[in-house]
């Protein structure tokens, strides 16, 4: 049984939380968005931002080949969602198809590895091919591989702002009636006999559909109503250099350093897109980093590390999504997962499918929490 213009709120202020909110709101819901402390100050702030339909993933020796196809296509449905939405919205949405080259030297085990990445890729229908060095410069002239000369490009993939895209959708949803509450953080929920009670910080409201989407805190949001699925925490820097003048358009995957300029001239190091590894003794220092990125990025040579950002993210067990409903709380439903800036547009538009309609969306269906204990 579907509810009219269901009371939805919607815990975390987020990437994914702020496009829930959006979505909601779209469907004619009543939204509340409540955030312990402002909008995209958690994991977001602290993402890489790379658009991506990578095929290897943290559970590649895990995943089968159909489950890694279904994460592949989940996030190219995610892409052509990202793509309405530009065109959707009334704000210009700040997301750049500036596609990806990948580097690797000729030999390495990496160059393996993003061999056998391109293999599935292509089998699958990703645009993905490989280019010589000399092609790569045409592409990126601000790129000078070296000895990484095992170069694939993906013209399709991309980049974004995450903390200015959370506030554009936010706003978006605020213009469609939405209302949002900082610095509330979510405390207890209690079943009544319409729907829930939810307790924050600012006081009671009375919710038919609670969503939570608070990222770190989601294990322990989600435990107090009776969801729960393996999650583990993740600790990993990134290194954000000082306003430079436009220096190179492309996601750049180099072997040691991964690197990206944003709209605002800032260039993001880490030394993998989930960030750098903290405590890591062999890791370089931000300065250090600076020095290896130069090394196929010249333009960065002394380059200026404005911050470094240390981000704690919660990933499932396994790798992919999690999405938790209960039985004996039908209207409620957590959603974590590690690739938000990519899947945040479709797994929004399914969640609010199957929360809104009262229909189980098949889609979902792999990333379920009941995998864990099937």
């Amino acid at each position: 049984m579907t509810i009219s213009s269901p009371r939805v709120l919607i815990v975390g202020a987020g990437i994914i939380g702020a496009i829930l909110a959006y979505d909601f709101s779209r469907r004619g819901a009543r939204v509340t968005v409540l955030d312990r402390n402002e909008r995209a100050s958690g994991a977001t702030a602290g993402s890489f931002a790379w658009i991506t339909n990578q095929t290897k993933f943290r559970n590649a020796d895990t995943l089968s080949e159909a489950g890694a196809r279904d994460y592949f296509n989940l996030h190219r449905l995610s892409h052509l969602r990202w793509r309405h939405l530009q065109d959707e919205v009334k704000a210009k949405l700040p997301i750049r198809w500036c596609g990806c080259l990948q580097l690797a030297i000729p030999g390495t085990q990496q160059a393996t590895e993003l061999d056998a990445e391109l293999q599935r890729r292509l089998r699958w229908g990703s645009p993905t091919f490989k280019v010589s060095a000399a092609e790569a410069r045409e592409l990126e002239p601000a790129l000078h591989p070296g000895d990484e000369t095992f170069i694939t490009y993906t013209p399709d993939e991309g980049m974004m702002a995450p903390v200015q895209m959370t506030a554009a959708m936010l706003d978006e949803a605020i213009a469609l009636g939405a209302s949002y509450s900082a610095n509330d953080a979510f405390a207890s929920l209690q079943r009544t006999a319409g729907g829930y009670t939810v307790t924050s910080a600012k006081g009671k409201r009375e919710a038919d559909i609670v969503v939570f989407a608070g990222g770190i805190a989601n294990p322990e949001l989600a435990e107090q109503v009776g969801l729960k699925a393996p999650l583990v925490h993740s600790v990993g820097s990134v290194v954000h250099l000082a306003p430079l003048p436009p220096l190179f358009d492309k996601v750049v995957l180099g072997s040691h350093v991964h690197a990206i300029q944003r709209f605002d001239g800032r260039v993001v190091i880490a030394q993998h897109f989930s960030g750098s590894p903290v405590g890591d003794p062999s890791a370089p220092n931000p300065e250090q980093l600076v020095e290896v990125a130069a090394a196929i990025l010249p333009g960065l040579k002394g380059a200026k590390v404005e911050k470094v950002t240390e981000t704690r993210r919660v990933i499932p067990a396994d790798g992919l999504p999690v999405f938790s409903r209960s039985d004996d709380n039908p209207g409620i439903a957590a959603i974590t997962t590690n690739a938000g800036v990519s899947l945040g547009a479709i797994l929004s538009q399914l969640i609010v499918t199957e929360m809104i309609d009262g229909l189980r969306v098949k889609l979902l269906d792999p990333y379920r929490a009941e995998r864990f204990t099937a």
